[in-house]
């Protein structure tokens, strides 16, 4: 009986460092995710901006200038 009762134990601690394990795996994983979300919402934002700004200068500076007269 000893020896089942060992046996039952070794087999949660098993599970338990394998469950750890996979729970620090996904932490990292989730941890990568957020990053590279923030960095893809900053580059497509300064990308949206810079276009924004191009739209702007076509819109209302370069089409409301003084036409030229010879």
């Amino acid at each position: 009986m000893d020896d089942f009762a060992g046996v039952i134990i070794g087999i949660i601690v098993v599970v338990a460092i394998v469950a750890l394990i996979v729970y620090i795996i996904a932490l990292i994983a989730m941890a990568i995710a957020t990053v590279a979300a923030i960095g893809g919402s900053v580059w497509g934002g300064g990308w949206a901006i810079l276009n924004y700004c191009r739209s702007i200068k076509e819109n209302l500076i370069d089409s409301n200038r003084t036409p030229v007269t010879v």
